[in-house]
């Protein structure tokens, strides 16, 4: 498959956008890295809003280089990219918008256009509404790719598009900086644009992000009741997912669980026992290793847990499970009353545990306004993004749940989809929404 890698020179709004987007990239690099890396073996390399050129100009050799041998590179807001690029002829002019405030006078309009008649996949992805805020320079018009922006009575570019240069590379720069903005999160407009454009260069290089890969589940027998250590059911729910589930005991538990793509722990588990796998779970998941967890817990035996608390049973409804977010469709197919039992709520869970630094709170339980997760997912933080995720879920055991339905006992299927769909997605950033 081919490839998406994204550079960055370190700065806050670079990362936040990486976090946000990272489910549609597979490579994050640190710019200082660069020397160490064969950028051919990657279909496009972004270079993020507001690299400094000194940063970059080092690389000038290897980034050309790249593109002369059929790579695809995009440059966003790069003040004086006509430096860095020469497999491309550019000329970076200081363009500065007219008036910083038109959005805010009745009738006011911003001087940037679509040429007319332009034809491209990228506004089949995103609006052209999307592309109006201030730019950071411009390029002349005395170049030959197909500009996508201008300005207003100038000759000035401010996206460009040079396909199917010799030997098959492709340069794409514009002076719009929409990873600065998004990660600062100020202007939403940015945040549109970016949800149109990674999945137009995904759909660019014919990158299809909903395809599962092959994966295996071990699920841990740990309950001592065979109905729970092997549920007869179970593995017929992942027929088509090209999941495969497995069955290990723990007292030990074998070597094999550690290769595992995901591991799953019911809900009756000897948390005293578990203490001596701290260390290795903990280094299972850094590696990306994924773990859905049932617990009520006691024993912290992982350091990000905290103790299970009850909410109160009177009212009735406050044992009522809402699901908040969900992001990584793990409840995609759940009705309403999914978390009841034979009917009765109560069952699915009865608590929460407070969330871990960075968790994302998936379902809450509790009167009505409360925000107490009874599921949550928690990642092993990464600087990019390649930490394994935990769910954690305050209560019974997943598998029997919903007990009704076209998606009968399909819970922990769809969770362990979610997590090998979105295994590069980035908790709790995977969730960012722009409002308009």
């Amino acid at each position: 498959m081919k490839k998406i890698a994204y550079v960055t020179t370190g700065k806050s709004s670079q990362l936040i956008s990486y976090w946000d987007y990272a489910h549609y990239m597979d490579q994050f690099i640190y710019a200082d890295d660069l020397p160490t890396l064969d950028l051919n073996e990657f279909g496009v390399v972004i270079l993020s809003c507001g690299c400094h050129i000194d940063r970059i100009l080092p690389h000038k050799q290897q980034l050309n280089d790249y593109v002369r041998n059929g790579g695809f590179l995009l440059l966003f807001a790069l003040d004086q990219a006509d430096q860095l690029l020469d497999v491309v002829q550019v000329e970076w002019v200081d363009s500065k918008i007219k008036d910083w405030l038109w959005w805010t006078k009745p009738g006011g309009k911003i001087e940037l256009y679509v040429p007319d008649a332009i034809e491209h996949s990228f506004f089949d992805y995103v609006q052209p509404k999307h592309l109006h805020w201030h730019w950071h320079g411009a390029f002349k018009g005395n170049h030959n790719g197909t500009t996508l922006l201008a300005i207003e009575e100038t000759d000035e570019s401010v996206i460009i598009d040079f396909k199917d240069l010799e030997g098959g590379g492709r340069v794409f720069v514009t002076t719009l900086d929409p990873h600065s903005h998004n990660g600062q999160r100020f202007m939403p407009v940015t945040t549109k644009l970016l949800q149109g454009f990674y999945p137009w260069l995904n759909h660019e290089l014919g990158i299809d992000r909903n395809k599962i890969e092959p994966f295996t589940v071990a699920y841990l027998q740990t309950t001592g009741i065979d109905t729970e250590d092997t549920p007869p059911f179970l593995a017929d729910t992942f027929e088509g997912t090209n999941g495969k589930i497995e069955y290990f005991g723990v007292r030990p538990i074998p070597d094999e669980v550690w290769d595992a793509d995901i591991i799953y722990i019911p809900s009756i588990c000897d948390q005293i026992w578990m203490q001596q796998y701290s260390d290795r779970m903990m280094e299972y998941i850094k590696n990306n290793g994924q773990l859905i967890l049932n617990i009520e817990v006691a024993v912290c035996w992982l350091p990000f847990l905290k103790p299970f608390h009850t909410v109160p049973p009177v009212p009735y409804t406050n044992l009522k499970v809402r699901v908040q977010n969900d992001p990584f469709e793990f409840f995609r197919n759940m009705p309403e009353d999914f978390d009841g039992w034979s009917g009765i709520i109560g069952q699915y869970a009865r608590g929460f545990s407070p969330l871990p630094e960075h968790a994302l709170g998936l379902t809450y339980i509790g009167s009505e306004h409360a925000k107490y997760a009874s599921d949550y997912i928690w990642q092993y933080p990464t600087i990019d993004g390649s930490g394994g995720k935990v769910v954690v879920h305050n209560g019974d055991n997943m598998i029997r749940y919903p007990d009704h339905g076209e998606y009968k006992n399909s819970l922990v299927r769809d969770i362990c989809v979610g997590l090998m769909k979105y295994r590069s997605a980035v908790v709790p950033f995977a969730g960012v929404q722009a409002h308009e």
